[in-house]
């Protein structure tokens, strides 16, 4: 498709009117009014030239009488008097917001008195009534909109007898919370639940007899290396042992080749017999001491072997308690849930 260089151009400036859609003088003047009630106000977008009216977040105290400035306007978008001291009457200020879509009463005064005066509210999409005091009573006044998509009506006297006309009503609200539709999702959620503890609880038992075969090889381990280790110290203790004999040995030897050479009278054939006695006691030491190291050592890692056994051991033994305790709560766990499951299919 072709666009002529005119057609382009009426298309820039209908955009530009679009995107800087500015505000009536009554709409102006509306703002102001709302400030000086103690409200916030401004335009919903720069392509939207409706309002959203605040006077939550007032630091005056907001009544009934505030809500005159409103005066019919067709400009209200959204009206926010959360927690505000407005009561049923000051609702009758807003039955002539025509254009109102979202409107926020939680936490305020209103009753089912009050609501009747929203029933004009053609546009009305959200309606907040958190912790008021309606009722079932109340919902009756509302049947009548049918573009309302949300309505909360969370710690109000409202309950699933009273919300079922009103779904019928308006097929296509969401309450919240909805009580037939929560029970029945808790129903779903609580079988599922019940489902997997019971699942689990079998897989737990599934997971006992390897655990606990674990836990007797971790202590025929620990067994073996104990054993171990009373053999690699008694080997170190007997290395010690002979090393402290041959050493006792060559001192003896030592002492007699001395003696032998300060005997001048001493034959050679003697003195050669003692210096070869003390020459074969040194070897015997050296090799005596060669092996002592080793033995130590292997006596230490084979202590240190035991002792990670045992720790290994007590760990798998914990993971059998630990293992069974699971169990039992899983059972108890797959028990409460069915019991509450049965109980909702009742319901």
């Amino acid at each position: 498709m072709k666009f002529t260089g005119a057609l382009l151009c009426a298309l820039m400036l209908s955009g530009l009117a679009v995107a800087q859609q500015e505000l009536s003088e009554a709409d102006k003047q509306l703002i102001e009014a709302i400030r000086a009630a103690g409200g916030q106000a401004m335009q919903v977008a720069r392509n939207d030239a409706r309002l959203n009216v605040a006077f939550h977040l007032s630091d005056k105290e907001i009544g009934d009488d505030v809500l005159a400035v409103l005066a019919n306007s067709q400009s209200i978008h959204e009206l926010n008097l959360r927690g505000t001291k407005i009561t049923d009457a000051g609702l009758a200020h807003v039955a002539g917001l025509k254009g109102l879509v979202r409107l926020h009463l939680e936490r305020t005064a209103v009753t089912d008195a009050g609501l009747p005066h929203l029933a004009a509210l053609e546009n009305l999409e959200y309606l907040n009534l958190y912790d008021t005091k309606i009722t079932d009573a109340g919902l009756e006044s509302l049947k009548g909109l049918t573009k309302l998509r949300k309505l909360f009506v969370y710690q109000t006297g409202v309950t699933e007898a009273g919300q079922e006309p009103l779904k019928a009503a308006i097929p296509e609200i969401e309450l919240v919370p909805d009580f037939k539709r929560d029970r029945e999702r808790e129903k779903v959620e609580t079988i599922r639940s019940a489902e997997d503890a019971a699942k689990e609880v079998e897989e737990i038992a599934a997971k006992i007899p390897e655990q606990t075969k674990a836990a007797e090889d971790a202590v025929a381990a620990k067994d073996a290396a104990a054993r171990r280790q009373e053999l690699s110290q008694a080997s170190a203790d007997s290395a010690a042992k002979v090393l402290e004999a041959q050493t006792a040995n060559l001192e003896v030897l030592t002492k007699l080749l001395n003696e032998t050479k300060a005997n001048t009278a001493a034959a050679k054939e003697v003195l050669e017999a003692a210096e070869k006695s003390v020459a074969e006691a040194t070897a015997d030491v050296e090799k005596a001491l060669a092996k002592v190291e080793p033995a130590k050592k292997a006596a230490e890692e084979a202590k240190k072997a035991a002792e990670e056994a045992v720790k290994k051991s007590d760990e798998a033994a914990k993971a059998v308690e630990e293992l069974k305790k699971k169990q039992e709560e899983t059972i108890k766990k797959a028990a409460d849930l069915k019991q509450k499951a049965e109980e909702l299919q009742k319901q």
